[in-house]
C-alpha cells in the first residue's frame, strides 16, 4: 500500500471516529452541564410573562455549551430567566419539560418537532426567522393548560410565528419529525435541542467514503503514487 493511500485512509477513519464521538446522542436521565453562550441569529422582542412580567428579551437561537459542545438551541421556557453561569441540566423527554411545571405534553412536543422541522435550517442564516421559531415555540408551550400566560407586548411582530404555527398544524403526521429532547432545570430557562442517533454514523461512513476515494484515486492517470 503507498504511503499516499495510507494516510488517506487513516485521516478517513480518525475523522469518523472524533466527530462521531461528539455526536453521541442524549441519554434521557443524563445530567449535563449548560452554560448559556450567547443568542445568534435573534432579534429583540417585547414579551408579556405570566411570572416575569413585560421585558425586552432576545428571540432566537440560543448557543449553548453542553459538555464542552456548542450546541444550538431555542428556549421552551419564557417563565425562568437563564444563568450566566455554568448550570447543571437534566436530559428530558420534551414533553415532560418545562420544568417546575406539569411539562408541556405529547401534542406540544410533536407540534416543536414539526416547526423545528420546517425552519431549522432557514434560522440558522436569519434572524427573523430564528425569532419567529422562537416565538412559535414559546406560543406552543404556553398553550397548554396549567402553563404560566405568555403573550407578545401589543404592536410587536411575531416575525411570521403565526403562519409557521399554521403550517405544523396542517401537518397531520403523528410522527415526530426531528428527534428532540429538552435540558431541563427546576431553576433556570429550559431548552429544546436536537437528539442525533445517526450523526455519528454519518459521520463515519463521510470518513470511509474519504478512504475508498483514496482506493479509487490509484487508478486514475491523474494521481501520481508516492512509492514507499
Amino acid at each position: 500500500m503507498n504511503r499516499q493511500k495510507r494516510l488517506a485512509i487513516i485521516l478517513g477513519t480518525l475523522i469518523g471516529a472524533a466527530v462521531a464521538a461528539k455526536a453521541t446522542p442524549y441519554t434521557v436521565g443524563a445530567n449535563v452541564q449548560v452554560t448559556e453562550t450567547g443568542n445568534t441569529p435573534a432579534e429583540a422582542v417585547w414579551i408579556n410573562s405570566g411570572t416575569l412580567g413585560t421585558w425586552d428579551v432576545w428571540a432566537g437561537i440560543t448557543e449553548l455549551n453542553v459538555n464542552g459542545v456548542a450546541t444550538n438551541s431555542f428556549c421552551i421556557d419564557p417563565f425562568q430567566w437563564s444563568s450566566s453561569q455554568q448550570q447543571q441540566y437534566t436530559v428530558t423527554a420534551l414533553g415532560s419539560a418545562p420544568f417546575p411545571t406539569a411539562g408541556m405534553g405529547s401534542a406540544a412536543a410533536l407540534t416543536i418537532s414539526k416547526l423545528w422541522a420546517e425552519n431549522y435550517q432557514q434560522a440558522l442564516g436569519n434572524a427573523q426567522i430564528a425569532a419567529g421559531l422562537q416565538i412559535a415555540i414559546w406560543e406552543t408551550v404556553a398553550g397548554n393548560p396549567g402553563m404560566p400566560s405568555f403573550s407578545l407586548v401589543a404592536g410587536q411582530s411575531d416575525y411570521g410565528a403565526a403562519g409557521m404555527l399554521a403550517v405544523a398544524a396542517a401537518d397531520t403526521s403523528a410522527v415526530a419529525p426531528v428527534s428532540l429532547v429538552a435540558l431541563a432545570n427546576g431553576t433556570y430557562q429550559d431548552y429544546v435541542v436536537q437528539n442525533v442517533p445517526d450523526a455519528g454514523t454519518t459521520v463515519a461512513l463521510l470518513g470511509l467514503g474519504l478512504a475508498a476515494l483514496a482506493l479509487v484515486g490509484r487508478r486514475s492517470p491523474a494521481v501520481v503514487a508516492i512509492k514507499d
